[in-house]
């Protein structure tokens, strides 16, 4: 992991609102915790408009249903 080092202002509310939510300790916890929310809720946004566009095709019961058979070698 990289770090960086900042000052920065927060609000003391909702540091602790986000301590709670996050069920996290500390200035430190909460922010890299609240950063690493963010960046799931995105990539999993991301990746439900990309199987609502048409993306991949998930397998039916039918594809499932195959693959658990075993096969002849």
């Amino acid at each position: 992991m990289r770090y960086h080092k900042t000052t920065v202002e927060i609000d003391k509310d909702e540091l602790a609102r986000a301590e709670e939510v996050l069920g996290s300790r500390g200035i430190k916890d909460t922010v890299n915790g609240a950063l690493r929310e963010v960046n799931r809720r995105a990539a999993l946004e991301s990746a439900a408009e990309y199987v609502l566009a048409g993306g991949p095709h998930l397998p039916d019961e039918s594809m499932l249903a195959g693959w658990r058979e075993p096969r002849n070698a």
